[in-house]
């Protein structure tokens, strides 16, 4: 790996305004966005813009559909070897997440080579080539431009049957809700960046960023899932949101249930809390209604933009307990955080209760 900070250059960091899906524009401005962009339909198009499904998926015969998608970011760490790694976990996720297996990807990549060495741009691609390679994926390309900020990412390109697709919203009442990936990424990216994490805590998050979804996504197939998503810049709450809009149903999670990185929970107390937070939580804050007080702190967490994150399982309530503990077997920190049921849709309830 070879380090910007330590080899004396400026930190990949340095002049990141907001890292990782942290720097995504906000739901409320995106639908704002997209509000009188023309959609264009086709029989052949499974999943689109609707939604906010994870990727887009085109029937191309009885047998196969695509998988595409696009995801790139600024710098979330100074390693960068570390920062491909991660962007490019990111991006592949979004086939897991429809229930695919990522097949070709592209390098996309903004890099300013006037201010560091080209090996930093090396050691960022060979990190998401590395990443590509044990997804199973094969690199063939990409498109590179010069930029003020360093911006890396894929697009992928992936396969699954129409038959299998996962989508948002397939969720059925009685559901149980299975989270497969500790959250709080997003606070932990500002409290490493400003070294108030410990080795230990910093190597629970580098782990929890670097890690595939695809042996996840291998151990929920396993079981009858009806919906699916990855949770990554919207946070819990909004891909959760967005989850029981798309099924028409309501979503209750006990936040106490929800597993956190190390450290994350006092750092979000002290302040560490992105502006990709309190975006998610202006444009969601409706949506959610509280039946037990919960502190600023863990709300903050819950509306944590999140990068890389896990894949959020909906299933059948007698599968829950088997599915997670084959993912705590992966040494994935998975639960069971809450169910659907009918109600008004898209509408998120939060309450404090043991676990048991």
């Amino acid at each position: 790996m070879t380090d910007s900070a330590s080899s004396g250059q400026p930190k990949l960091t340095a002049h990141v305004k907001a890292a990782g899906c942290a720097a995504k524009i906000s739901a409320g401005e995106l639908g704002e966005i997209l509000r009188e962009l023309p959609s264009l339909k086709s029989p052949a198009l499974l999943t689109g813009m609707d939604h906010f499904e994870d990727a887009a998926v085109y029937r191309i015969s009885e047998d196969v559909a695509i998988i595409q998608t696009t995801d790139f970011f600024p710098p979330v760490v100074d390693d960068p070897y570390t920062f491909g790694r991660i962007a490019a976990v990111n991006a592949l996720s979004d086939v897991y997440a429809m229930g695919g297996r990522p097949v070709l990807a592209l390098n996309i990549l903004c890099f300013p080579t006037c201010d560091y060495p080209l090996e930093i741009v090396r050691a960022i691609l060979k990190g998401g080539a590395d990443a590509i390679a044990e997804s199973g994926a094969v690199l063939a390309g990409g498109h590179s431009i010069q930029a003020p900020e360093p911006i890396y990412g894929l697009s992928v390109t992936g396969l699954v049957h129409p038959s299998a697709i996962l989508t948002n919203g397939g969720a059925k009442a009685g559901d149980a809700l299975v989270l497969s990936k500790s959250i709080g990424t997003g606070v932990g990216l500002l409290g490493m960046k400003g070294e108030q994490l410990s080795a230990t805590a910093q190597q629970s998050l580098l782990k929890n960023l670097t890690t595939l979804n695809d042996q996840i996504l291998a151990a929920g197939l396993q079981y009858e899932l009806h919906a699916a998503t990855d949770i990554t810049g919207f946070g819990l709450i909004g891909h959760l949101h967005e989850m029981a809009e798309a099924s028409g149903l309501l979503a209750s999670i006990n936040a106490a249930g929800v597993p956190l990185l190390p450290a994350v929970r006092q750092l979000a107390a002290e302040g560490f809390v992105p502006a990709g937070a309190y975006a998610n939580r202006q444009t969601y804050q409706p949506f959610v209604n509280y039946i037990d007080a919960v502190d600023d702190s863990l709300m903050d967490l819950l509306f944590d933009p999140q990068t890389a994150g896990g894949l959020l399982f909906s299933l059948p309530a007698k599968d829950a307990t088997l599915l997670t503990r084959d993912l705590k077997a992966l040494g994935v920190a998975a639960a069971t955080i809450g169910a659907f049921r009918t109600g008004k849709s898209g509408q998120v309830e939060v309450s404090l209760y043991d676990k048991a």
